[in-house]
């Protein structure tokens, strides 16, 4: 396999398993001083040889699950992180930042809202050690002028993997893609316009899913193309639709979602707007399930879905 460069380690000090310590603030803004104390865990695993970071939080007292991802943009050397709480399954709006010069804290900034109401959010990380850390959320009201912390966190490394959390499966849609595969790829070049040839590609592909399933993560190894691509897929189970994710090594970014689901025939059709060299396009994901093979499908439509020309294949054939 291609050796990749190492482009970045700032959160490798989090892989691994942890029990988390946790204090909230029982109100935000109304000047309480009562914290609410509970114990949960926590698995992280870095990906793009670090580029990625993703941690899943256990809440066994709560009977929930809470997932951060991290993402390292090469270009603007900053990290940005989303965090999903399975008692929604939404996507929160990221905090954006990096890390202080010696390394000694990290703390990230963004926009949210609370209440219907416009607030800054910020993570800090500090008092990093080969077995601890301590990570704070803080809220400001009045555009950063003054900050209130409501939810503190203290990390301990334990040695062995923290337990299931007794709640029911949600959805195995993607649960068939779990595991290490071979992927021979098509792709036409160019994506649009005339004349176009096809050319084929080898990768590798490995696939993990978080919140039982509920959450599917791929990273996929592209030596001839000179990226790695990662897919990050959200299950929504009020509509029963997946948002899909895509990443790409070169940008570091979140790219806009395709949002479908599997029909009764067990084909999965994603669809969903998006950009293509300054051209609005629909962009389309079609997956063919299978236990030891599988398949997978890109088109792009520039007349708003009513014709589509592919332009991307994948066959995957499963690594035992």
């Amino acid at each position: 396999m291609t050796t990749w460069t190492k482009v970045t380690g700032d959160f490798d000090f989090l892989n691994g398993y942890f029990d988390v310590r946790h204090r909230t603030l029982k109100q935000a803004f109304a000047g309480s001083d009562e914290w609410l104390e509970y114990d949960g865990t926590t698995t992280a695993h870095t990906y793009f040889d670090g580029a990625i970071s993703i941690d899943e939080m256990r809440f066994p007292t709560k009977g929930s699950y809470g997932l951060s991802v991290r993402l390292f943009d090469p270009v603007a050397k900053e990290w940005s992180i989303w965090w999903i709480n399975s008692t929604t399954m939404q996507l929160y709006p990221p905090v954006r930042g990096g890390w202080s010069e010696d390394g000694s804290t990290c703390r990230l900034v963004g926009e949210d809202e609370l209440d219907g109401k416009p607030i800054l959010c910020s993570y800090e990380w500090s008092d990093i050690t080969a077995e601890t850390a301590h990570w704070e959320q803080a809220y400001s009201n009045d555009g950063g002028e003054t900050w209130e912390t409501n939810w503190m966190m203290d990390f301990t490394r334990r040695s062995t993997p923290p337990p299931a959390l007794d709640i029911p499966k949600v959805t195995g849609d993607f649960d068939f893609l779990v595991g290490r595969w071979d992927m021979h790829n098509s792709r036409r070049k160019p994506v649009l316009g005339e004349p176009a040839e096809w050319y084929d590609m080898e990768s590798e592909m490995e696939v993990t899913t978080y919140f039982d399933g509920a959450i599917s993560f791929d990273e996929g190894w592209f030596p001839t193309e000179g990226f790695r691509g990662a897919t990050l897929r959200i299950y929504n189970p009020e509509s029963k639709t997946w948002a899909i994710h895509w990443i790409n090594s070169l940008r570091g970014q979140l790219e806009t979602p395709v949002i479908g689901s599997f029909a009764e025939d067990g084909i999965g059709t994603f669809e969903g707007p998006d950009v293509w060299d300054g051209q609005p396009i629909d962009v389309r994901f079609l997956w063919t399930p299978g236990v030891d093979k599988a398949a997978w499908e890109q088109s792009f439509s520039i007349d708003g879905g009513k014709t589509w020309l592919p332009n991307w294949k994948m066959q995957h054939t499963r690594i035992k």
